[in-house]
C-alpha cells in the first residue's frame, strides 16, 4: 500500500520536526535475522529512504536520512525489541522531539534515547512517496496485521493514549471500517476480532453483501482489489493503482465535415452524448449506444465553432456558438432546449452575436449566466462580449455586461472559495497576436478585472485542481505581429501553466511548455494520477503534429508520457463509462473525430 507525500504535505513539503507515529499491529514469531518494514517514505525519483520504521526479533529501529554540508547518511535510532513477535496485540507510540527520541509500548513506562544526531527540521518529502508495511520492495514486507497507524504532527501523543483499560488495543484513530466490524468487545472483555478468526475470502464475480457475509472479503481478479462486506456495502480495503498503460484507437467517428468543437454530456434517463460543431452547414448530436457513438440528431448551423450544455433547474441546453451569418446574412447563435417529450433538442432562443467562438455557462449565487466570446464585427478584432443573465420572469437570457475583447476565443468560470472568476482568451487585437488576456472577479454585481496575462493568440483556458492547489493553463498558437520589418511567424511556441499563489492573491507562472499552435487543453484523471492533454494543430509546415499527453510528477510539474497522431487537432473532451475512461478530439481538417480508450493496468 503507497500513496503520494502530497496527500498529507498539500501546503508544506517539510516533514514536521516533532511528531508522534502510532501503530497498533500483531506480528508472527519471525526468523533470528528477519528484518521487516512498518513505513517508509521513500524519494520516488532516487529510491532514497528519508524516513522508516523497521523491526526484527529482537529491536525497534527508526531510520531517518541526515545532510549537512559533507553530504547526506542515513541515521538509525534503535531501541531493544518490546517482545513484538509474541503474536498478541501491541500500541507503540514513538515520539520524536528535538534530539529525544522515546518509545512506549502498551503504555507502559517510556524509553528514551538522547541521540548524537537530532531529528532533521528541514526534512523534505517533495517527490515522495509512503509506503505501508513495505520499503518499495519485495524484500523486508511486513506479515502481521496492522489495526491502526497514525502520524500525529507537534506533539507527544502517548498522554492522549495512556492511561488505557485495554493497553495493548489503545485507540487514537481507528479506520470507521474496523470500528464497523461486528463482534467488537466491551473495554473489559478479551475477545477476538472477526478479522483474525473465520475469515473467508471469496473470488469471482460480484458476490452479495448481507447479513450472512457481514466482516467476510471478496477479492475482485479483475480489478486486482480486496473488499471488506461492512452492513450491505462492499468496501475497499486494498487496490491496485490504476495507471495509464497505453492509448488505443477506439472509434473513427465520421462527421458531416471538419469538426471546430466538441461537447460531452449526460441527460439523466437518457444517455452520454457528443455535440459536433461541424464546419458546414450542419452539426450533429451522436449517442453512445453499445460502446460507440451513433448519430442521433442533425441540427442546422453555419460554421458552428462550439457547443455548450448547461441546465437550469430540470430544463437541459445547449447553445452553439455561430461563426457565420445566416443565408438571410444575419448573425446569430442559437440555444436549444431538450424536448423531454419528442426526446429531442428544439430550438429555444436565437441570440445576435459577431463571429461567436465560444460560450460559457455558469451560476453565481443561485443565478444563471451565459458569456459568449465575440471574435470580430467585420474586419474590426477589438469589440465587445457580452454576458447574459438568465431572467426567470421571461424565460430569456438578456445582456447583463459587456466586456472589451480582442479577437476573444474563449471564456472559462471557476470558483476559489467564496469568489467567482472569468477569465478571457483574447488572440489578435488588429495588428498583433501579443495581447494581453484578462482575469476578472465577481464583485458588487458585475465582473472587474483581477489579472491581465502576456498571451500569443491565446486559444483556450483551462483550470483545473490538484489537490487543494489551483491552475489556469493557457493554449498559445501564434506569435505574429503586422509591424515587423521581419514577418516572424512563429506556432512552436510556449503555452504556459499558471498557480494560483494565495498570499501573493495572483496566478504565478508555474511551467513552460512547447507547443504547436496549440487550441486546447484537456484535464483528466485516471486512478490517482492527473493528465493535460494539447491540441496540438500546426508546425509551421504541416496540419499533421502530434498532440501530447502530459502526466502530473509533483515538484517536476506535467511531463510527457504518450505522443499522438492528430490532423489539425482543434478540441479535446474527455469522459468515462463503465467501460473505461476515453478521450475523443476534432479535427480541424479533416472530416473525422477520433475516440480513444485509455488502457490502464
Amino acid at each position: 500500500m503507497s500513496f503520494p507525500a502530497s496527500r498529507i504535505f498539500s501546503r508544506c513539503d517539510l516533514f514536521p520536526e516533532e511528531f508522534s507515529i502510532v501503530i497498533t499491529l500483531r506480528v508472527p514469531n519471525l526468523p533470528a535475522k528477519r528484518n521487516e518494514y512498518l513505513l517508509t517514505v521513500v524519494a520516488e525519483d532516487s529510491d532514497l529512504l528519508l524516513l522508516g520504521l523497521r523491526f526484527s526479533p529482537s529491536q525497534l529501529h527508526f531510520l531517518f536520512l541526515s545532510e549537512d554540508v559533507a553530504g547526506a547518511w542515513q541515521t538509525r535510532v534503535s531501541f531493544r525489541s518490546p517482545a513484538l513477535g509474541d503474536g498478541r496485540w501491541h500500541t507503540l507510540v514513538l515520539a520524536v522531539t528535538a534530539g529525544v527520541f522515546s518509545l512506549t509500548t502498551d503504555c507502559g513506562l517510556p524509553l528514551d534515547i538522547m541521540a548524537d544526531v537530532p531529528f532533521p527540521a528541514t526534512l523534505s518529502v517533495r517527490g515522495a512517496r509512503f509506503f505501508i508495511g513495505s520499503r518499495r520492495r519485495a524484500k523486508g514486507l511486513f506479515t502481521g496485521l496492522v489495526r491502526q497507524l497514525v502520524l500525529l504532527p507537534g506533539s507527544d501523543a502517548t498522554p492522549r493514549l495512556c492511561p488505557s483499560r485495554n493497553a495493548p488495543l489503545a485507540v487514537l484513530s481507528i479506520p470507521r471500517v474496523l470500528q464497523a466490524l461486528t463482534g467488537k468487545p466491551e473495554d473489559n472483555e478479551v475477545l477476538k476480532y472477526p478479522y483474525e478468526t473465520n475469515i473467508r475470502v471469496t473470488l469471482g464475480p460480484r458476490p452479495p453483501c448481507t447479513k450472512v457475509e457481514d466482516a467476510q472479503f471478496w477479492f475482485d481478479a479483475g480489478r486486482k482489489g480486496l473488499y471488506l462486506c461492512v452492513g450491505n456495502e462492499w468496501v475497499s480495503v486494498l487496490a491496485a493503482k490504476e495507471r495509464l498503460d497505453y492509448v488505443e484507437e477506439h472509434q473513427k467517428l465520421l462527421t458531416s465535415s471538419e469538426t471546430l468543437g466538441i461537447e460531452v454530456f449526460r441527460i439523466p434517463q437518457v444517455g452520454l452524448f457528443v455535440a459536433t460543431a461541424n464546419r458546414k452547414a450542419t452539426s450533429a448530436v451522436y449517442k453512445w449506444t453499445e460502446g460507440k457513438f451513433v448519430s442521433y440528431q442533425s441540427i442546422p448551423t453555419h460554421q458552428a465553432q462550439a457547443w455548450r450544455h448547461f441546465t437550469i433547474g430540470k430544463k437541459i441546453f445547449l447553445a452553439v456558438a455561430n461563426f457565420e451569418p445566416d443565408e438571410k446574412g444575419q448573425e446569430f447563435s442559437v440555444i436549444y432546449k431538450w424536448s423531454h417529450r419528442k426526446l429531442k433538442f428544439t430550438p429555444y432562443q436565437s441570440i445576435a452575436t459577431h463571429s461567436a467562438r465560444d460560450w460559457e455557462a455558469f451560476e453565481v449565487d443561485g443565478e444563471h449566466f451565459l458569456a459568449v466570446a465575440n471574435h470580430r464585427e467585420g474586419d474590426n478584432h477589438n469589440i465587445d462580449s457580452v454576458i447574459y443573465k438568465w431572467n426567470p420572469a421571461t424565460r430569456l437570457f438578456e445582456a447583463n455586461q459587456t466586456i472589451a475583447t480582442s479577437g476573444a476565443y474563449d471564456w472559462e468560470f471557476f470558483s476559489v472559495g467564496p469568489y467567482s472568476f472569468l477569465v478571457v482568451a483574447n488572440t489578435f487585437n488588429g495588428t498583433s497576436t501579443k495581447v494581453h488576456s484578462h482575469l476578472y472577479i465577481r464583485l458588487l454585481g458585475s465582473f472587474q478585472l483581477f489579472q491581465s496575462f502576456p498571451t500569443l493568440g491565446a486559444a483556450d483556458w483551462e483550470v483545473f485542481h490538484i489537490g487543494e492547489r489551483i491552475f489556469l493553463a493557457v493554449a498559445n498558437s501564434h506569435s505574429y505581429d503586422v509591424e515587423m520589418q521581419v514577418q516572424n511567424e512563429s506556432y512552436v511556441i510556449n503555452s504556459v501553466i499558471y498557480e494560483l499563489n494565495v498570499t501573493a492573491q495572483a496566478f504565478v507562472k508555474f511551467q513552460d511548455i512547447l507547443t504547436c499552435s496549440a487550441l486546447d487543453w484537456e484535464f483528466f484523471s485516471v486512478g490517482e494520477d492527473s493528465f493535460l492533454v494539447v491540441a496540438n494543430s500546426f508546425d509551421g509546415r504541416t496540419f499533421s503534429v502530434n498532440s501530447i499527453i502530459y502526466r502530473w510528477q509533483g515538484y517536476e510539474g506535467f511531463v510527457a508520457v504518450h505522443s499522438l497522431p492528430t490532423v489539425g487537432c482543434r478540441d479535446w473532451e474527455a469522459f468515462s463509462t463503465t467501460a473505461g475512461t476515453y478521450l475523443i478530439y476534432s479535427s480541424a481538417k479533416e472530416p473525422l473525430s477520433r475516440v480513444l480508450r485509455l488502457r490502464t493496468r
